[in-house]
């Protein structure tokens, strides 16, 4: 079930759920999966309450270096039922624009919500591009995503093969440094 908001979730579990079971175990479908309105759900009230019933075997919910939510609400229940997850909103704008990352960043720090001298820096995340670490911020954010603990599938789309092979390419190298990782941790994990 795609883009369940908070307030359709009795429904879809109470109405839907068991009459498409009944479908699987027809062999129409191999697996019941949710997914999140992540614009509408921004603290995954959803997929919060949908980890602790059986009947949702996969979850595609929004997971990026800006929004690591899912790390203490979500993935820890994932890794202990086995529910496999799909991220999305990886990349999206706000890692492949550098002028609109510097504007949201800004835009934060005029909250309160990330340390002012981010805010002021040409290139906010900059930290994570060095020798040892990620090639660009792109590349920093699928690895940032793809190694997290309770990470399965990394999402992205994109019409240029040039493109696919790269995201192909980030996502199969290591981890980011542990520093880095652990930073991003600090500055932004509490944002919602």
């Amino acid at each position: 079930l795609h883009g369940v908001a908070p307030v359709d979730y009795d429904y879809a579990l109470e109405a839907l759920a068991e009459p498409l079971l009944k479908e699987r175990d027809k062999g129409k479908f191999r697996h019941l999966g949710i997914t999140e309105t992540a614009p509408r759900d921004p603290t995954q009230e959803m997929l919060q309450r949908a980890v602790h019933e059986p009947c949702w075997e996969v979850a595609m919910l929004a997971y990026h270096m800006l929004n690591q939510n899912a790390r203490q609400s979500v993935f820890p229940k994932t890794l202990d039922r086995g529910v496999g997850t799909l991220l999305m909103f990886v990349v999206r704008r706000i890692f492949s624009d550098p002028a609109y990352l510097r504007d949201s960043i800004a835009k934060l720090a005029d909250k309160g919500l990330v340390p002012a001298d981010i805010a002021s820096a040409d290139a906010p995340l900059g930290f994570l591009v060095h020798p040892g670490g990620a090639e660009d911020i792109l590349d920093a954010a699928y690895r940032f995503a793809r190694h997290e603990p309770g990470a399965e599938v990394v999402l992205f789309g994109t019409g240029s093969v040039a493109h696919l092979e790269r995201n192909i390419a980030s996502i199969l190298k290591p981890a980011l440094p542990k520093a880095d990782t652990d930073k991003l941790s600090e500055m932004f994990g509490t944002l919602e």
